[in-house]
């Protein structure tokens, strides 16, 4: 699976194994995981003071974000029976979020969710990227899918990531790096372990800085995602050219932007696989550990 994040820096992702949804069900079959509360679904607006393509983007995504929950949700075409859900930008020059806020079919407030949205990189942001607006969607459709619970039942929980080693970076670049990507995981909804082990994901980068012609080098930066066996399973690339001076001087910021945007691409990945059946290890198939894999990646 590839996708392609118009960033600041060129991030381009790559699945190591196919990555089924979660959740996903046989047509026609019944899941019990949430059940909705007289309720034919929920009409999502487009989001309020928001640039106009994330508007539109961010909406979407939340419908399919629900949708996978299994939440009945659309743009348009609501009836009396349906809810509503709004999101609304705020931003008063620091700690800016989205206020999503869910309304009965009376137009009472059912409840209310306040997603930070500071730091998130303007560019993206404004171009309504897939990738981000889809990981916003994945860590507020939870919330709100949890207000119209009538039963709440044991759900598979993501692992945890742990944020590895950054190496190749200069000068205290790698910390730097370290620390965008866990804000960036924080605010999409991700856990992020403070120490490794059998239960996390390790994710760990390789940056390589090379001299280019008129002053200018390429940062390339080269995330992996394992499991705690060490198998890959899955990797982002980001490669961009930048001004001598950039590389030279504003490393902070080329950070900040190059963690946030591999955060939401990984949020998205990680949010894809079937972890029902928690980590299997290598080598404990009929053959070998591919065996295995594949099982689970098309359940």
């Amino acid at each position: 699976m590839r996708f392609s994040l118009l960033l600041p820096l060129l991030v381009v992702l790559t699945a190591c194994q196919p990555v089924p949804r979660v959740f996903e069900r046989a047509p026609g079959s019944e899941n019990g995981l949430l059940r909705l509360s007289d309720s034919r679904g929920i009409l999502v607006r487009p989001v309020a003071d928001a640039p106009a393509a994330t508007a539109d983007g961010l909406a979407r995504k939340m419908v399919e974000a629900l949708i996978e929950r299994d939440v009945p949700a659309f743009l348009s075409s609501r009836n009396r029976s349906s809810m509503t859900l709004t999101g609304t930008v705020i931003d008063p020059g620091r700690d800016a979020h989205i206020a999503w806020v869910l309304y009965d079919p009376q137009g009472a407030e059912v409840g209310r969710y306040e997603q930070s949205i500071e730091g998130t990189p303007i560019a993206p942001w404004a171009q309504a990227d897939p990738a981000l607006m889809a990981a916003f969607a994945a860590g507020a459709a939870p919330q709100i899918a949890a207000y119209i619970q009538d039963e709440v039942k044991a759900e598979v929980v993501t692992p945890a990531i742990y944020v590895g080693r950054v190496t190749g970076a200069p000068a205290n670049g790698g910390t730097r790096l370290q620390a965008a990507l866990r804000q960036g995981l924080r605010r999409l909804g991700a856990r992020v372990a403070t120490t490794p082990s059998d239960e996390t994901l390790m994710a760990t980068a390789t940056v390589r800085v090379t001299p280019m012609p008129d002053e200018r080098f390429e940062v390339a930066i080269a995330w992996a995602v394992a499991d705690p066996f060490g198998a890959e399973i899955g990797k982002i690339d980001q490669a961009s050219p930048f001004a001598k001076s950039v590389v030279e001087n504003s490393w902070g910021e080329l950070a900040r932007e190059a963690g946030l945007a591999a955060a939401a691409g990984m949020v998205d990945m990680v949010s894809r696989i079937d972890w029902r059946d928690g980590f299997v290890a290598p080598g404990t198939g009929d053959d070998d550990g591919d065996e295995d894999a594949d099982a689970r990646a098309t359940r």
